[in-house]
């Protein structure tokens, strides 16, 4: 079974698992040293979780007990978040490599070398693997390697593709650092259309039903017809948002630098909460966010710079508990089956699982 096998969990970017439970509160399971920082949130595929290092190593962990299967050494820092299917796991270094690896022993299958730098995370759908670099976004064959189509770009890819693979429409977004967002056939990498942005996209773009969400570094959120482009609404704060949206049902979650994940109804795009005489801009926080945030069930997860992680309830968003590791969290958790992994500021993987009552 497949969990959250790339960035924020699935090809549309959406940071949820929405049929997990989520936790009352959570606690420490286990732990694993690494050779050095963390450079990438972990993926997890089936029974194995994936981590990269600022040294070059890509480790696969069985994510039950946290025993090191296999460890591959790439010539440079693993850049970007991995994908991770039954087929491949598929890695990608500072230097613009790369590799398709062996799930079972971490043994290279083949090689692609992209323009450097290459820092966007990777995305997987329909047969191609999705890697952004400086020049633009490529779609390579997952099984080979080889080029499918390749879309040139102004400036470089700015976070990871998301992607709409259904029936009614068949598309992949990415933003660039030269502030804009574009909509790619998936087939053939065709243009659909493309739309400015006031700054960077962070993160990427959220794909949900019939729109694409984009934060920026301006303060900047959007809401984007996926067909057309045209804009819903537009939501903006005094700040930069750090993170990617988190889509649900009619709320959206986003992390800024102001200390609060923000909250915003996707109706009119206005904020959600109700104060005693203003609305509330979101859940205020110990610190600036780090990594973005993500749904198991009606439990929220966010992370902020002064090392708490929180618990928040999606129905009312309050506070349902808030947990301090023995060492700071760095990524974007993972989720699967009752259990988070993330990386942590010393250089380690830890897994946190659902604490059950005694």
């Amino acid at each position: 079974m497949t969990d959250w096998n790339q960035y924020r969990g699935d090809q549309r970017n959406s940071g949820r698992q929405p049929d997990l439970e989520g936790p009352e509160r959570i606690e420490t399971d286990w732990s694993a040293e690494l050779s050095g920082a963390v450079s990438c949130s972990p993926v997890v595929d089936r029974d194995t979780v994936y981590v990269g290092t600022d040294r070059g190593q890509l480790y696969a962990f069985d994510r039950r007990r946290g025993h090191r299967r296999w460890v591959f050494d790439a010539a440079t820092t693993i850049a970007s978040e991995p994908v991770a299917t039954r087929d491949g796991v598929y890695a990608a270094a500072s230097d613009g490599t790369v590799s398709a690896l062996d799930p079972a022993t971490g043994d290279r299958q083949w090689q692609y070398s992209a323009t450097e730098p290459l820092e966007s995370p990777l995305a997987v759908a329909d047969g191609a693997l999705f890697v952004g670099d400086a020049d633009g976004l490529t779609a390579l064959e997952t099984e080979t390697g080889e080029q499918r189509w390749t879309y040139e770009t102004e400036g470089p890819i700015a976070g990871s593709p998301a992607i709409a693979d259904d029936r009614d429409r068949r598309l992949v977004f990415v933003g660039t650092e030269t502030e804009s967002i574009h909509a790619l056939d998936l087939e053939t990498g065709e243009e659909a259309w493309t739309a400015p942005t006031d700054g960077t996209i962070v993160g990427g773009p959220t794909v949900d039903d019939d729109r694409v969400y984009i934060a920026d570094d301006a303060g900047t959120l959007l809401a984007l017809d996926a067909d057309s482009g045209q804009s819903w609404f537009a939501y903006e704060i005094r700040g930069a948002f750090t993170s990617s949206v988190t889509v649900l049902g009619e709320t959206a979650f986003v992390g800024a630098d102001d200390e609060y994940c923000h909250v915003i109804e996707t109706t009119f795009g206005t904020r959600k909460l109700s104060g005693l005489l203003f609305s509330k801009k979101g859940v205020p926080l110990d610190g600036d966010v780090r990594g973005n945030p993500v749904v198991a069930g009606d439990v929220l997860f966010v992370g902020d710079s002064s090392g708490t992680f929180y618990g928040i309830r999606t129905d009312d968003a309050d506070f349902l508990w808030h947990f301090t590791p023995e060492r700071p969290v760095v990524t974007t958790p993972a989720l699967a089956d009752g259990r988070l992994y993330v990386g942590c500021e010393d250089g380690r993987l830890a897994c946190l699982a659902w604490a059950r009552d005694e």
